[in-house]
This record gives C-alpha cells, structure tokens and sequence, in this order.
C-alpha cells in the first residue's frame, strides 16, 4: 500500500473522496483541506500526477506538525477529560496507523 496526500472533489452532492483513493480521510489538515488515503502498490487506474505521495516517514513528520498548530486531543473514556496527546504519543499513533494499514 502506498500513502496519498489529497484533496476532497467537489460535486453537486458535496465533497467527496477522489475515487483513485481506495481507503481515505486520515489525518486530515485544516490548513490546507488535505487528507491521507492509501491506494494499492498497482493500482489499475490513473492516478494524478499532482497528488503527493508520502512515506511513513514524512507522514510522521506530517502528522506531527498538524498536532503542532492543531493539538490531537486523547481518546478517553465518558467522563474522563480530555487532553492533548504528546508528540510521541502522536508518533506511535502514526506508526500503529502504518502497521495496521500494511504500508510498504
């Protein structure tokens, strides 16, 4: 598999997910409307030579400068409050996504 930065189509029913991307919306990054999706190591169809391709390394870096700006907020428990992740968690995160996603 391999990582995809791209943007959202624009269509009469709203945005949506560019069909070249097999499995997306991770990460997403408000500065710049961008999100992660992967797309097989062949993929039979076109995909444009404009979008971003990523590896586990600069998604990490990626990621970790949207926490930056935007801090990734913990999944906890009901009624447990909520706290900003920390950057390694943010990075372990990342390389658990990675893993689990089977990203060469």
């Amino acid at each position: 598999m391999k990582i995809l930065e791209y943007m959202s189509d624009a269509t009469a029913e709203g945005m949506i997910t560019p069909h070249w991307v097999e499995d997306g919306g991770y990460f997403p990054n408000p500065a710049d409307h961008t999100c992660i999706g992967i797309v097989g190591n062949t993929p039979e169809y076109h995909i444009p030579s404009s979008v971003h391709r990523l590896t586990a390394s600069e998604l990490e870096t990626r990621v970790v400068a949207i926490h930056a700006a935007n801090p990734i907020i913990e999944d906890k428990p009901v009624g447990d409050s909520a706290s900003a992740m920390t950057t390694a968690a943010v990075r372990t995160m990342v390389q658990a996504w990675v893993t689990a996603k089977g990203i060469d």
